[in-house]
């Protein structure tokens, strides 16, 4: 078993182990199962040996009893394995997800800053679904198919070794056959989900952008560059299902030959005398019975690779490390050296923000600031000015610490942002970014985001401390107004003010304003940082803005340069 097989095996069976009992008990069921469907076609031996033949109608009533309660029992059987087994391995499969999804929240942001959003997505649904084949359709219909051939070849030998022999005489060739094109399956398998990843990518980026699209008149640019990609994973789709195809010669090839041993060599016995004809039917039936398990062994096969491909994909997400600044209780736990442990008592925090020699560069790109130190002081208004690239946005991230400086540190009230619990320091700073996200769902659920458990009248609140009650009151639906994705039906100073409201509504110790009143004009802004000062009296305001009436009346002002 190579190393990534280890690996493979080592993350699903932390997701069986805890269900082995039931999982045990499943495999129990279905070796029953598969027992009682294989005594069935020897029913067929005794009816022609024993009765037609002998002409001994007295045991054909209990035979058919006998019979006919066997198909049910085995069908009841199968109905209860399918039932417990799709039960526990959908909770495994659901849990995968979560945990997938969890991991995704704590990992360094960076990595979604190198990775196409369609692609991260492609692996929490498509990827996650070919695990999920696997688990709950591939592996209990492959542990079928493996117990029925090894049940059937058994029962082939006890009727007449010599025919069995020859019906499996093929089996090496077979194997070889599926070994030899294994390498290629996984390679096309590959590159069938990498494209598929890339055609979902672009479509969030085209249908995300279509106003822009429209504006443009692109959309016929758009469809062709679809279709660019549909025909690139129709050539991987085709070469796959051409070498699935050469491996489904396989069952074919034994078709053939199992036909030559029972009518050949098997009629040869009978007109000898040295075979019965019951024996020789029972035979034929079980033989046939090998060619299904048999294909769906090779299917299985074909699917297993598909889903090895699914679980690489994951688990490259899932060998990313955490950064340690986000913390999940669905997730490990982060070493406090990596995401700290410290909650400092928020009653006593002056908001205080230093930061001391701080150089940070995304990656693979140039330093977005370098050697940059300043203070803000607690309980003031601070505008933070500067031309574009000068990493103003990355101040205001470092500050939240959505990413740890590269070099230097950033204090908060003299305590490095490393060691103070991220949890903790995300319900004092509250951040309006210039990217502003909205959820498509209701106002009032847009503006509780930032606290589930707030009430509608502190909803209102915020709300009116935005400036944003009066327009939400002339709404049909008021608060309960659907806005659509990403509030496609609000204006940019709607989205901006009910951005600001979610952040009021949090009653943060530092209110970072990123350009949020950029689409406000003078008497709305005005009057919104009027409502702010007194709320935030004593509090700590961070503004950023190009704009000189709303660094107006800050209490200091500081320059940043873009770095050489």
């Amino acid at each position: 078993m190579t190393a990534s097989l280890r690996t493979h095996a080592g993350y699903l069976g932390g997701y069986l182990r805890p269900h082995r009992k039931v999982l045990i008990g499943s495999f129990i069921l279905s070796a029953v199962s598969t027992g009682l469907g294989m005594i069935q076609p020897y029913f067929a031996k005794i009816f022609i040996d024993g009765v037609f033949l002998a002409g001994n109608p007295d045991p054909l009533a209990p035979l058919l009893t006998a019979l006919i309660l066997l198909l049910f029992v085995g069908f009841g059987i199968r109905v209860v394995n399918r039932y417990i087994y799709t039960r526990y391995s959908a909770r495994m499969l659901f849990l995968m997800r979560e945990d997938l999804f969890a991991h995704l929240h704590r990992i360094p942001l960076r990595f979604f800053t190198e990775r196409k959003i369609g692609d991260i997505y492609s692996r929490l649904a498509s990827d996650m679904a070919d695990i999920q084949a696997l688990i709950t359709d591939t592996l209990p219909q492959y542990l079928f198919n493996l117990l029925t051939c090894l049940i059937t070849a058994a029962i082939l030998f006890w009727l007449d070794w010599r025919m069995a022999l020859m019906s499996l005489a093929f089996t090496p060739i077979a194997l070889f056959i599926v070994f030899r094109l294994r390498p290629r399956l996984m390679d096309l398998g590959r590159q069938v989900a990498e494209t598929n990843a890339d055609i979902a990518h672009f479509l969030f980026e085209s249908l995300g952008s279509a106003p822009l699209i429209r504006a443009y008149d692109a959309a016929s640019v758009e469809e062709d560059k679809l279709r660019e990609n549909h025909s690139v994973v129709l050539g991987f789709l085709l070469r796959y299902q051409v070498l699935g195809a050469v491996s489904g010669v396989v069952p074919t090839l034994f078709a053939v030959i199992n036909t030559l041993v029972v009518f050949g060599y098997g009629g040869v016995l009978v007109l000898e005398g040295s075979l019965t004809v019951g024996s020789l039917v029972a035979f034929s039936i079980y033989q046939g019975r090998v060619f299904g398990p048999l294909q769906g062994l090779l299917d299985g096969f074909l699917a297993a690779q598909k889903a090895r491909v699914a679980l690489a994909r994951v688990r490259e997400i899932l060998d990313v490390p955490p950064d340690g600044t986000g913390d999940s209780p669905a997730a490990a736990p982060v070493p406090d050296s990596a995401g700290g442990n410290r909650e400092l008592d928020p009653d006593q925090c002056r908001g205080e923000i230093v930061f001391r020699n701080v150089a940070f560069a995304y990656s693979g790109e140039a330093p977005a600031v370098r050697d940059l130190s300043f203070t803000i002081p607690g309980g003031k208004i601070t505008a933070l000015v500067g031309p574009s690239g000068a990493g103003k946005t990355t101040i205001c991230n470092l500050t939240l610490r959505l990413f740890d400086p590269d070099a230097g540190a950033v204090l908060l009230d003299g305590v490095d942002l490393k060691e103070v619990k991220p949890a903790w320091l995300r319900k004092q700073v509250a951040l309006v970014s210039q990217d502003i996200f909205l959820f498509h769902t209701t106002i009032a659920d847009n503006i509780r985001f930032s606290r589930p458990d707030a009430s509608k009248d502190e909803v209102r609140a915020a709300a009116r401390a935005a400036c944003i009650d009066g327009f939400i009151h002339s709404l049909p639906a008021g608060f309960d107004t659907v806005i659509g994705d990403r509030g496609v039906r609000l204006s940019g100073g709607q989205k901006q003010r009910i951005s600001i409201a979610r952040a009021v509504l949090m009653s943060p110790r530092i209110l970072i304003l990123d350009e949020a009143t950029a689409f406000l004009d003078e008497d709305v802004e005005g009057r919104l940082k009027a409502t702010l000062k007194d709320l935030m009296k004593d509090r700590t305001i961070i503004v950023v803005s190009h704009r000189a009436s709303t660094v107006h009346g800050a209490d200091q002002i500081i320059s940043i340069s873009a770095p050489d």
